[in-house]
Formats: structure tokens, sequence, C-alpha cells
């Protein structure tokens, strides 16, 4: 009666609650790690989406309010000389300390933003002249009736008519670059770009006063607790003899462990970089076939982290599970009148 009762607990609830500790474990190990999403993100062909020709183009046209016949492929190889890859790294890297930070309780409010003194002091310096004559060369000649300028509500950006591109930058944008870039801040917020990570709720902690990740880490513990609590309580049920509860006790513990060790096979493998692919290229088509793909060169970047993870916990678990097994057969049989 005794081991039935205990199959039964094992069963409904040792095993689940063994599995889900498991799992929180290895998943808490990553996911509450901010250098897993630096390097995670930490990649060249991020950096190139992001200096990519439709990229800066759609920035060109909508910042200068060119013209969409404009060509604005010499304003694209200068920018892309200026937003350089270790540039791009500090940027992202910026962007994740500062949710991490927020997370962490460190600062009351996320507000992410973009450096651009690097872009403004490149502008004014080494990369000046290549920038203002890629610039004027992009400009459209003005059409009669059309204001000169870079594009007021209402119309675009156009150049005077009969004025050359030399004499244009000399007397024109080199004297006004410098007032230009003064009004442009220092840093450019991100804040009104991501409005989903700015609502309170999505951030909110378990514990009122205590931030996102402690939050996290202490349910995870209670989770821990209770399922440890189960385990002991149902081995102790399983029998009188401690020979018999330390084998029970094992292999109840390493029946989840193997789960937990075969899923760090399982994302090394190419079943998951299949399913992310196929749930990028039916999720959405308005991301557009670049963002879809540094999505998935991101999310399979993080594969091998993510199984380090599981083959971690399900190995330490899985020893300890054969420990007790073996320490369980080990033990000398008790007589039955010294169990009763």
């Amino acid at each position: 009666m005794r081991k039935l009762i205990a199959t039964i607990l094992a069963i409904s609830l040792v095993f689940p609650l063994l599995l889900s500790a498991q799992a929180a474990i290895s998943v808490t190990s990553w996911a509450l790690d901010r250098q897993f999403y630096i390097d995670a993100l930490d990649q060249p062909k991020i950096y190139s989406t992001f200096t990519s020709s439709p990229m800066i183009d759609k920035f060109l046209h909508e910042r200068l309010g060119l013209p969409p016949e404009a060509d604005t492929s010499e304003l694209e190889s200068v920018l892309k000389g200026i937003l350089t890859t270790d540039y791009m790294r500090g940027e992202v890297s910026n962007f994740i300390n500062t949710l991490f930070d927020h997370l962490q309780g460190k600062s009351d409010a996320f507000t992410p933003t973009i450096d651009l003194v690097p872009l403004k002091t490149a502008l004014e310096g080494s990369q000046q002249d290549a920038f203002l004559d890629a610039l004027a060369s992009a400009l459209p000649t003005c059409a009669p009736g059309q204001t000169p300028g870079f594009g007021d509500e209402g119309q675009t950006a156009c150049k005077p008519a009969g004025v050359s591109d030399e004499l244009l930058v000399e007397q024109v944008l080199k004297p006004a670059l410098p007032s230009i870039l003064s009004a442009i801040p220092d840093e450019f917020p991100l804040e009104d770009k991501l409005p989903g990570l700015q609502e309170p709720d999505r951030w909110r902690s378990f514990l009122p006063g205590t931030a996102v990740p402690a939050s996290m880490i202490l349910g995870i513990l209670v989770l821990v607790f209770i399922a440890a609590f189960a385990w002991y309580v149902t081995a102790l049920i399983s029998d009188a003899s401690w020979r018999v509860r330390l084998q029970w006790l094992g292999w109840m513990l390493l029946i989840p462990a193997v789960l937990i060790f075969l899923l760090s096979f399982a994302a090394q493998s190419g079943i998951p970089a299949y399913w992310i692919r196929f749930g990028l290229d039916n999720a959405s088509t308005s991301l557009g076939p670049d963002i879809n793909e540094s999505l998935r060169i991101i999310s399979v970047s993080a594969l091998p982290r993510v199984a380090n993870a599981f083959q971690m916990v399900g190995g330490i678990s899985g020893a300890l599970a054969i420990s007790l097994i073996f320490w369980g057969i080990a033990t000398p049989r008790k007589k039955r009148k010294e169990l009763d």
C-alpha cells in the first residue's frame, strides 16, 4: 500500500515538480545574465543589417526630406564608414546594460538612448568633406517655385538651380554644418521607438519592492523547496528502510534529470534552428528578410549557451541521482525485527 501511494505521488506530483525545478534553474542561469544577450547580439550580420542600404536609405529620406528618386548611395557609403563595428557593439552593450540596470532596480526608468557624439565628431572632422560632397550630390535641383532647403512641410529637399555642388558646399553647407550639429542632441532617445518596453506592468515584480530578477530567483527557490519536500516525503512513504528510500530518491530524481540532459542535445541539434526559421518565415512579412535573418542568427547563436545550461543541470542532477541509487544498494538490509 505504501509503495502504491508513493508511486501515485511520484508520477502525479514529484516528477513534474522536479522537472520544472531543473528546467527553471537551467533557464535562470542564462535568462538573467546580461552578458548572454550581449554575446548573442554581437554578430557581424546584425551590425550589417542595421547599417544596410535599406535602413540608411530610409533614415536619410525621412530625416533630410529627400525625394524617393534621390540617389543616396554616396551618403550611405559615408555613413557606413562612420558606423563602425566597435561603435555598434558599444551601442548594443549600452542598450542591454540600461535594460538590466532597470530590471535590477539600479535605475527608476528604462530610458535607452543612442550616443550621437561619435557621429557628430566624425562629421565635424575627418568625414566632413566626404559627407557634404555626398549630400550636395544627393540633393535634387529645385523645381520652379520650390524653395531650396531640406524640405519644409509639404515639400522635399532640393538645392538651388544654377549653383555648382562645390559652391553649395563651400558657401552654404559647410558654414551651416556646425550650427546644425550643435542643435542635434548628444543622445537620441529610443523611448518612443520602443513603446512596449515602457509599459510598467511588463516589468512588474512578483513581490512589491523587489527587483524583477530577485523576484524570479525567489520564486524558483520556492519551487525548488516544494519539489524537494515532495521528493523527500514520497521517499519516506515508499518504505520503512533507508535502503529502499535512497533508491526511490535516486530514481525519482534520475528520470527528470535524464529528460533535462536529453533536452540539451535537442537544443544543439538542427531541430530548433529549423523551427526558428519556420516561425520567422511565417510570423510576419512586414519585418523584411534582413530583419528575419538577423533574428534567426541571434536565436541560433544563443542555442549553445542554452544547451550547456540544460546539460550542466541535468548532469549534476543525474550524478546525484545515481549516487543515491548506489548508496541505497550499498546500504545493508535490515532484518524484519529491526524494521518493526
